[in-house]
């Protein structure tokens, strides 16, 4: 399924090489500050996006995306998607590790903006404007968010204290020629997103290792990811607790003090963030063919050592293999994640993939090829 997945990608070039027509698309530019609460596995944020209108339409509504409540009960789009393909793991989970966003209160150029919801989607409401947004003008829209993460049933969420952080604030859906696009939460498929710039603040305890779309910006941190000594663990006793999904994270207490980190990335559709106290972290660097530097991360536990070992090279590998096909990585980080097993093979982010845990080094080397390649497909 893999292989012709990834052989249709390449069917697809021709057309990817022909712009349509007085093409536009939106631009959405954003700044997020968010704060992660480890006691009870939420999330506190704040949100202010720039929406550029490029279209030759006024806007008098848009769609915003709340894909966290695609978890908040078994009334979803998500919900029915995976008791057709024979999962009830979590229509008969319990509430606590159920998800939800919730705490909006909308802005647009300082006016208070009403929302309603969405007629068959709990995980879309419509964000009515105080005014509309003219052709090629844009519009400052701000709130607040405070997000409860699920179990992770589905390519985010947490596993007690390890943490993928995937589709996780208000998201503007689509506006195209074709319309808008309002697209619930689904455990198949990809995420239809415009394309901006992005600004986000993390605060978090001290302790974690931090893995994220974009250029971090705290150099004190960049130097001690770099040259990190892993937290080391009985194997044998370290694969017990993953096969028990999580058990044993209490052996390394979160930190009393906290830090905030600072991450930017121009002309992504999306920012996903990874955090995990037992995280190895492996780095080096390649260079591309206009001589241009980019850094190589690889992030993974103790169970996964082994299998891991040359994962820097397979990254490395699949920058410079897709660079000389179909035209040359333009971000300055590549980074890759070991998550948990809910993530069934991997799943793509800007500059960052995660991976599902492996069980030879050659199916690591292919997952991480595929998934690299998707920064092209869909991605740039």
């Amino acid at each position: 399924k893999r292989l012709l997945l990834f052989a249709f990608s390449f069917c697809l070039l021709p057309i990817a090489w022909c712009q349509l027509p007085n093409y536009w698309q939106q631009q959405v530019n954003y700044k997020i500050d968010v704060t992660l609460n480890d006691a009870d596995n939420t999330l506190d944020g704040f949100v202010k996006m720039d929406y550029h209108n490029n279209s030759p339409d006024t806007l008098h509504f848009i769609w915003i995306h709340l894909w966290p409540n695609a978890f908040k009960n078994d009334k979803t789009a998500f919900t029915d998607q995976d008791l057709e393909n024979g999962s009830t793991d979590f229509y008969f989970s319990n509430a606590d590790k159920r998800g939800y966003i919730n705490r909006l209160d909308f802005k647009v150029n300082g006016e208070v903006a009403k929302t309603t919801d969405h007629p068959q989607h709990q995980d879309i409401i419509k964000l009515i404007l105080p005014k509309p947004i003219a052709p090629n003008s844009s519009a400052k829209i701000e709130t607040p968010f405070h997000v409860k993460l699920p179990y992770n049933f589905s390519r985010g969420g947490h596993m007690v204290q390890a943490y993928q952080i995937t589709q996780w604030y208000p998201k503007p859906a689509v506006y195209d020629r074709k319309g808008w696009h309002t697209i619930p939460y689904l455990d198949q498929g990809e995420f239809y997103a415009e394309f901006g710039n992005y600004e986000v603040q993390i605060t978090l305890p001290d302790n974690y290792v931090v893995a994220a779309t974009g250029d971090l910006q705290n150099a004190s941190e960049a130097d001690w990811l770099k040259n990190k000594q892993p937290f080391t663990r009985n194997l044998k006793a370290a694969k017990k607790a993953e096969q028990k999904k999580g058990a044993g994270m209490s052996e390394i207490p979160s930190s009393a003090k906290t830090k905030t980190l600072q991450y930017k990335q121009n002309n992504v559709h999306d920012f996903a963030w990874f955090a995990d106290k037992r995280f190895i972290v492996n780095h080096d660097t390649s260079k591309m063919a206009s001589g241009k530097v980019i850094d190589v991360f690889t992030y993974y536990t103790t169970p996964q050592k082994e299998v891991w070992k040359s994962s820097l090279l397979y990254a490395k590998d699949a920058i410079q293999h897709y660079s000389s096909l179909v035209g040359e990585y333009p971000y300055n980080v590549v980074s890759v994640v070991q998550g948990p097993a809910s993530f069934g093979g991997g799943m793509e982010y800007p500059t960052i993939t995660v991976l599902s845990p492996e069980k030879s080094s050659r199916s690591l080397n292919f997952t991480i090829a595929h998934e690299i390649g998707h920064n092209w497909f869909y991605g740039i």
